[in-house]
């Protein structure tokens, strides 16, 4: 049960109220606040605040208002709970896996080679039915409902809860439920290994741990992978590209990445700029910033596929769409769930961090992200079949895209 704040609790609770409020007064994009009334906001929730019995009742209540707004990149997290900021992103400890929903299915679409998951038997296609003793249904029962509201979002939330819950603290063991190949129960105990590439950014923000890949694949094809726009990358992006500039052709991966920092996509887009341009235009409360790209001292040259999927967010679908706008790079995979404002962090007088959003971002051609996301010029699935033969149906489908325009 959850301790009743003290009266000091409540004072920073209406302190920290008053300063959520009054930042999204002053700062937010859209003067109208989409037609919502936020004075009538503040009226009607300020009462309940200051009757809260709870801390979590707080967190509920100042939530549930910013979540009128009907926008991404914007809620207040508990002090003591700063992980839900990216539970994906910040977990210390994997077993190597990765998930997808696939007709409702919770299913394994790779596993790292050499990593706990692999040495306990998984296998791409595999359908997760349990984790830590919750069904996938128990786990989507438990997802907030947050904005944007419609049905891309609600499959990336409860991907990004599975995820959470299979990746966790280094050392402990996850229990997971899944159905084989043949359709048999397979329980398993499997301990979490610790995750590579720990940054700190931020004192209102978690530890992330960051990913980077990048090879030659069959067709002398490039391709680059990794699961956020945060440094290193910035600095291993250009590095990888140079090793690259013979390719026939280059596959950006962006499935499953989280987002993260504007100079660091813009520092990544300037590598395919070939002349200064319109990139991107962010709508803020005191008008329109024009963003031009810079063509970078050495610019690739050669075409260009980016891979997106469900849970490609926020930078993620700045970058993508964006090239898509300027017509250099072909999009393929899944279309984005359209979380792509730009947002701001502050810590609050109760110690909880608030993120609140700044400015609404438009591609060169005037395309609002937010909400519609990014649609793929070549929409393809994953396939749990062919996931089983060790076939990538969308990393397919990308290198037949830049067949088409090598030839």
């Amino acid at each position: 049960e959850a301790a009743a704040p003290t009266a000091t609790a409540n004072e920073e609770h209406l302190d920290s109220f008053e300063i959520v409020w009054q930042t999204v007064n002053d700062t937010y994009f859209d003067p109208t606040f989409g037609g919502l009334d936020w004075q009538d906001a503040h009226d009607r929730y300020r009462p309940m605040i200051a009757a809260a019995e709870s801390d979590d009742e707080f967190y509920m209540l100042v939530n549930k208002m910013l979540f009128e707004l009907n926008v991404s990149h914007v809620g207040v997290i508990p002090p003591d709970d700063l992980e839900q900021v990216d539970r994906v992103l910040s977990a210390e400890g994997s077993i190597g896996i990765d998930v997808r929903l696939i007709d409702g299915d919770a299913v394994i679409v790779s596993v790292d080679p050499g990593s706990p998951g692999a040495l306990a038997g998984l296998r791409p296609g595999y359908i997760v039915t349990q984790v830590g003793g919750k069904t996938v249904e128990e786990i989507a029962s438990d997802v907030y409902t947050i904005p944007p509201l419609h049905e891309r979002n609600e499959r990336k939330r409860l991907t990004s809860a599975i995820l959470g819950r299979i990746l966790g603290e280094s050392g402990e063991t996850v229990s997971l439920t899944c159905l084989d190949e043949h359709g048999v129960s397979v329980e398993l105990e499997i301990a979490r290994a610790d995750r590579d590439g720990r940054m700190v950014f931020d004192e209102a923000m978690p530890p992330f741990y960051i990913e980077f890949e990048a090879k030659r694949i069959d067709g002398d094809v490039g391709y680059i992978r990794f699961n956020a726009f945060t440094p290193p990358v910035d600095q291993r992006f250009p590095e990888a590209l140079e090793s690259m500039h013979d390719t026939r052709g280059l596959i950006i991966d962006l499935r499953g990445n989280h987002g993260g920092f504007f100079p660091v996509r813009k520092a990544l887009a300037e590598q395919f700029a070939q002349e200064r341009a319109l990139f991107w235009s962010y709508q803020a409360r005191d008008g329109v910033r024009d963003v031009y790209l810079e063509p970078a001292d050495s610019v690739y040259q050669g075409p260009l596929v980016v891979l997106v999927d469900v849970l490609s967010a926020s930078s993620a679908e700045e970058f993508s769409g964006a090239m898509q706008a300027v017509g250099r790079a072909t999009i393929v995979g899944q279309r984005t769930a359209g979380v792509a404002v730009t947002a701001d962090w502050m810590q609050l007088p109760n110690g909880a961090t608030f993120m609140y959003p700044t400015t609404q971002t438009r591609t060169a051609d005037g395309t609002v992200l937010e909400g519609r996301g990014v649609i793929p010029d070549v929409e393809v699935a994953l396939e749990r079949g062919l996931l089983l033969q060790g076939v990538d149906s969308q990393l397919e489908a990308a290198i037949r895209a830049l067949e088409q325009e090598i030839n």
